[in-house]
């Protein structure tokens, strides 16, 4: 018992002088780890504001206790994901205590440390001293001049030094116990908030609607407070589950696929893909970024016309007699394949779609995003509504058959005012278990449990009609 009595004080008298130690160090003879020593940064780029940066510097430690200051790393950055480790001898250097400080300089703050104290007024080089009393949000000033209260005084604020307490760039500072005086390579890994990237696309379609032009660029924002100089640049794809502050759980939503040019690298990452930049870049704070992703010029395409009326249908919702005219959709649709010059997975994004002029000019036709789509499947994008297409749907009979189902008869009427013959895709939809009855004049795809399609030519300057009748048990 005696003994463990006497070991409590002195752990306790360590503990004390290490902390007197520290802030001695803190204050006087703390060690700089600027954007100078810094030996390579490597940046790791999700798609939904978030990174992984892994930064090195060199430092130099000496025997025992070192306050490392790390200054310009991102504003945006969670300090519980902050990593440090020497790499030159992880062994040899103990960290102790961690601190992330951002209370940064600004108008407001810099006057706000002056409440209270002499400041200096400077009005056409005239220049006179007075005692701050107030700063409202908009940084007006409240003075004490020759006796007198001052709102909002003239002149310029001069004051005589930068206040303790605030510093110019975020800072990581660590207390950290070396073995012995020796040269370090620091590496710092943290997550930062404030650094995503999306997939953009264009397409020029040819002059006979045929083929388009494709190419995919890599857009990165980055919004973190901090310059990433000379870069390594990696972009992850999948889906990346985090906890938020309150502890729930999230996904961050990122690409499922991306695709590699001779820019990008690809290679697998634990059950995700990462796209390695080839060459190094800088990515600027504030700055938007495009990098080319993709460059494929002859992927054949299916120009189609598709009508569907709008909204879900129910029996209730239905009556004989009732029409509903809409716009036939303009769909292009192209095979995400090798022999199509893709076949390489293509990352969620926007695509705009442009047409090629006889005179070599460039019209813009339209937009639309896609998904996520893996290699051998179908892109499909819905650039806009023809025209001179006219699609018109009428209930021509109605009767409820029992208490949940009904039978329905519907006349679809399809007029082309083009100088050419077209076929156009009608989409039905029923909620329930269906059956078509009859159909005239040919038969329809069922593409899934609620859809019917059918196809049929429409002569130029023409109408066609489609007559079907449905059975439908509703859910």
């Amino acid at each position: 018992m005696l003994g463990g009595r006497r070991a409590l004080p002195l752990l306790m008298l360590a503990v004390l002088v290490v902390a007197a130690s520290g802030a001695a160090l803190a204050q006087d003879e703390s060690i700089e780890v600027g954007p100078e020593q810094q030996r390579n940064v490597s940046l790791t780029v999700y798609n939904n504001n978030l990174a992984l940066v892994r930064d090195e510097r060199l430092v130099s430690l000496g025997e025992g206790l070192n306050v490392l200051r790390f200054s310009d790393v991102a504003g945006n950055i969670d300090p519980s994901s902050v990593r440090l480790v020497s790499l030159t001898a992880p062994g040899d250097v103990m960290l102790l205590e961690q601190n992330f400080e951002y209370d940064l300089v600004s108008r407001q703050k810099l006057l706000e440390k002056y409440i209270g104290r002499e400041i200096e007024l400077n009005r056409d080089g005239v220049i006179r001293p007075a005692r701050l009393l107030a700063v409202d949000s908009q940084g007006k000033l409240t003075v004490e001049m020759d006796g007198k209260i001052l709102l909002d005084p003239p002149g310029n604020v001069e004051l005589p030094a930068l206040p303790s307490g605030l510093i110019l760039h975020p800072t990581l500072v660590w207390y950290v116990q070396a073995k012995s005086a020796a040269e370090h390579v620091a590496e710092v890994n943290y997550l930062t908030g404030g650094v995503s990237w999306r997939a953009d696309y264009v397409c020029v379609l040819d002059e006979k609607d045929r083929a388009v032009a494709l190419n995919g660029w890599v857009t990165l924002d980055n919004r973190s407070g901090a310059t990433y100089r000379n870069a390594s640049l990696k972009l992850v794809a999948g889906e990346v589950r985090t906890i938020d502050a309150d502890m729930q759980l999230k996904a961050v939503p990122m690409v499922s696929g991306a695709a590699p040019s001779a820019a990008f690298e690809e290679k697998p990452l634990f059950e995700y893909h990462s796209y390695t930049l080839k060459r190094r870049t800088t990515v600027a704070d504030n700055q938007l970024k495009q990098i080319e992703l993709l460059s494929a010029p002859n992927v054949p395409v299916k120009k189609m016309y598709v009508f569907e009326t709008p909204g879900r249908r129910y029996g209730y919702q239905t009556y004989a007699g009732k029409k509903e005219t809409g716009d036939v959709k303009v769909v292009i649709e192209f095979e995400n394949k090798a022999g199509a010059g893709l076949g390489i997975p293509l990352p969620a994004g926007k695509v705009r779609v442009y047409k090629a002029s006889p005179d070599k000019s460039l019209d813009f036709v339209g937009e639309d995003a896609i998904d996520h789509t893996p290699r051998d499947e179908t892109v499909r994008l819905y650039v806009g509504n023809a025209f001179d297409l006219v699609g018109e749907r009428t209930v021509t009979d109605y009767k409820k058959i029992g208490t949940n189902s009904y039978e329905e008869a519907c006349c679809i009427k399809l007029r082309n005012h083009k100088d050419e013959d077209v076929e156009i895709m009608v989409i039905e939809r029923f909620y329930g278990e269906w059956t078509i009855l009859s159909c005239v004049p040919q038969s329809y795809q069922k593409l899934d449990a609620n859809t019917a399609a059918f196809k049929i030519k429409v002569p130029r300057g023409k109408e066609a009609e489609i007559l079907y009748r449905v059975r439908v048990i509703a859910d």
